[in-house]
Parts: C-alpha cells; sequence; structure tokens
C-alpha cells in the first residue's frame, strides 16, 4: 500500500511540475514564485490545468493569481463553455477569430485577442412582442467580461457578486428594468416588457451554469481576472463602457 501512495504522491508531483513549466514558458515567471499558493491537484485536473494555459488567447496576469484556478478557468472558458464566442467584441465575417485564422473558412485557427471577451455582441430583443407592431424592447448586447482599472473582471463585479449572477441571472447593473407601461414612453427607452423579468439576464445561459461547483466558478472567475483589459465602447455614458484606467 505504502509503494502504491508512494507513486501516486509522485505521478501528482510531476503532472504539477510539468504545469508548473509551461506557466513559466508561457508567461516568463519563476516556477518558484508560481508554487506558493498552489495545492496538489488531482491528475486529471492537472491536465485540464494544462490544457488550459497552452490555449489561452491571451498573455495572463499571473501576479497573486492562483495558477491552477487561472488554468482550469481557462479550460472551462476555451474548451468548454466557449464564453468567447457570445462576449467577443468582433464582428462578421470572423467574429470571435483572427481574420485568416477562421477555421470555418479551412484556416488554422486562431483567436482574436484584441477583441478578446471584450462584449457587444447584438443579440436583438429578447421576445417577439405579443401584438404585432407592438414595442419588442431593447436589444441584448453581450458584456465586457475583461477586468475593469480595479482588476476585478466582468464590469469590476466580486467573486462573491459573479458565483450570484452565474446562479440565480441576477443583473446587478439593472440595464434593462421591466416596462411599468403597454408603452416604453416617457419611461426609458431600454426598459424590457413584461413577462420578461428585467432584473434577470436575457439570453446568457445562466440557468445551465448555475449547476457549476464553486471550485469551477473560483477558476473562471481567477482566469478572467488574469486576462488583459479592453476598453469597452468610447462613450464613458455608456452603461456598457469598461474603463481600464
Amino acid at each position: 500500500m505504502k509503494s502504491q501512495q508512494l507513486v501516486k504522491t509522485a505521478a501528482r508531483a510531476v503532472a504539477i511540475l510539468g504545469v508548473m513549466v509551461l506557466a513559466t514558458m508561457l508567461n516568463g515567471s519563476s516556477p518558484v514564485q508560481a508554487q506558493d499558493n498552489q495545492e496538489v491537484l488531482p491528475t486529471d485536473e492537472a491536465s485540464e490545468v494544462e490544457i488550459g494555459l497552452r490555449i489561452s488567447p491571451v498573455p495572463l496576469n499571473l501576479a497573486g493569481k492562483n495558477l491552477n484556478l487561472v488554468g482550469l478557468g481557462s479550460y472551462i472558458v476555451n474548451a468548454v463553455s466557449d464564453c468567447n464566442s457570445c462576449h467577443t467584441g468582433g464582428g462578421p465575417p470572423n467574429f470571435n477569430y483572427a481574420a485568416g485564422g477562421n477555421p470555418y473558412f479551412g484556416q488554422p485557427q486562431k483567436t482574436d485577442p484584441t477583441v478578446y471577451m471584450s462584449g457587444g455582441q447584438d443579440f436583438g430583443p429578447t421576445v417577439p412582442p405579443a401584438t404585432p407592431g407592438a414595442y419588442a424592447g431593447p436589444d441584448i448586447i453581450s458584456r465586457n467580461l475583461t477586468p475593469d482599472k480595479t482588476g476585478l473582471p466582468e464590469g469590476g463585479h466580486t467573486l462573491a457578486q459573479f458565483k450570484q449572477i452565474m446562479r440565480t441571472g441576477i443583473d446587478f447593473d439593472r440595464l434593462h428594468p421591466t416596462c411599468t407601461q403597454v408603452r416604453p414612453t416617457p419611461e426609458p427607452p431600454n426598459c424590457i416588457p413584461a413577462p420578461v423579468d428585467g432584473d434577470l439576464l436575457q439570453v446568457m445561459p445562466w440557468p445551465t451554469f448555475s449547476h457549476m461547483t464553486d471550485h469551477d466558478l473560483d477558476a473562471i472567475y481567477e482566469y478572467l481576472s488574469a486576462i488583459p483589459c479592453i476598453e469597452g465602447p468610447a462613450d464613458p455614458t455608456n452603461p456598457l463602457h469598461n474603463d481600464c484606467g
């Protein structure tokens, strides 16, 4: 039994060492520094961390970050959930892919780092109006998930707020309140007609994400904290504006 435990311990140590070496190659950071806040991972998760660090399409700021969480978060965001396809700031014909890097055109895959997670995709109104010609509500625009000038991702939300968003769909920004009249005038033109609940994020599949573990959500948040900040719309009065400071 002791020999088997030693083999398992050695295998895990080798897996963690491989992840640290990969992070050093990608980011030029010291493996000794990266080790300070890392826990020993199961072998299968260590491989996901390694893949996540390798496939991140943008340089990562690992200062003060948990390397294992960053790697796992990248794996979930980039290899499992494809968050950037909805939260990219790119437009047609390539959207989230760089020019010449669109795999759907038979090109070698390359994500466009200049619009990565910067938001701006237009999903149109939430629901068709119940009466033809009636007010359908505003277009739903995907949010910028990159860190703001505070270093917090997803519009400057804390980890606790991020988990609440992912589990309940609450919109802390209150961008689209529910209309109180059949016609929005003189209400804000961004209100959403009932029965849509303006307190909740529309389009984003938070009912699916709500089943994620705390560990998964910690990892996603840590990864989003490590990606580069991208400014939102140039107009600072725009509710989707992101200030990199």
